[in-house]
């Protein structure tokens, strides 16, 4: 029984331990601002939402939330067409020199995309693409993990039910659109998702080529406001913090079971 237990113990344990900041964070953005520092416990004080209201005031807040929900939908909708059309081409066509352009696209995997924020910004400012939305999601489209994941998945497609389609006619554009990617809906969701959530929570890259305030996304929008009149305003600033997070955490909480089981089936079968 105590060596049943004990595993159960340390997962809840590091589960508390990984939460316990989001929720301190909530709790800092659920007290008044009079009581911020009046006790190290954040859910001391009666919960106001003082600083949410203060924050959707100062903020234009639908702005930040559309131009963030435009660069991750397009950077996740962008890196899944296109590594459906790779990770089909590395699985069923074998493209002259295709092991050495897969091995392109792994080797992709393993450099940081901050690694690549000086040459690709250099690029979209020569481009004239600063502040706009193309200048934004291009960069993030070079990313290789979406092929590499698809092309694990397509590979283990039965290919009898393939050669059973071509025999009835079907082309390529049937085979994808038709076969394989009804077969592999939800991989293709949980892949979407997990770029979709990597995508609303850069930082770094939207803030060195989206520095105009009406470009802002959700992340560079809290930075800003704790540089500036939230610099001592530090309810608002943590309630800014959670308004921003919440999105890609109720979208994981949904859908946390089939985004883990697609990364461990890929993680195995690569």
């Amino acid at each position: 029984m105590g060596r049943r237990l004990l595993p159960h113990l340390l997962l809840l344990l590091a589960a508390g331990l990984t939460l316990l900041p989001f929720a301190y964070q909530v709790g800092l953005s659920l007290t008044p601002p009079q009581a911020l520092f009046t006790s190290p416990w954040p859910f001391a004080h009666p919960l106001t939402l003082e600083n949410y209201r203060v924050v959707l005031e100062k903020l234009p807040w639908a702005r930040y939330t559309l131009n963030t929900l435009a660069f991750a939908l397009g950077s996740a909708l962008g890196q899944v067409l296109l590594g459906v059309l790779a990770g089909y081409a590395f699985a069923f066509r074998r493209p002259p020199l295709g092991g050495f352009f897969l091995g392109l696209f792994v080797l992709s995997m393993l450099v940081p995309f901050v690694v690549t924020y000086l040459p690709s910004y250099l690029l979209v400012a020569r481009l004239g693409l600063l502040n706009t939305f193309p200048g934004l999601i291009l960069p993030m489209l070079t990313a290789g993990y979406a092929a590499f994941l698809l092309r694990q998945h397509f590979l283990g497609f039965p290919r009898e039910i393939l050669e059973a389609a071509i025999v009835d006619g079907a082309g390529t554009k049937d085979l994808l659109l038709r076969v394989l990617l009804p077969a592999n809906r939800p991989t293709l969701l949980a892949l979407f998702l997990t770029l979709f959530i990597g995508a609303w929570n850069q930082f770094v890259w939207p803030m060195l080529v989206a520095n105009r305030p009406e470009m802002y996304v959700l992340t560079v929008a809290v930075q800003r406001f704790a540089g500036g009149e939230g610099s001592n305003a530090w309810g608002p600033l943590m309630a800014a913090s959670v308004l921003a997070t919440l999105p890609t955490l109720v979208l994981f909480l949904l859908f946390h079971r089939r985004i883990l089981e697609t990364l461990m089936e890929g993680g195995v079968r690569g």
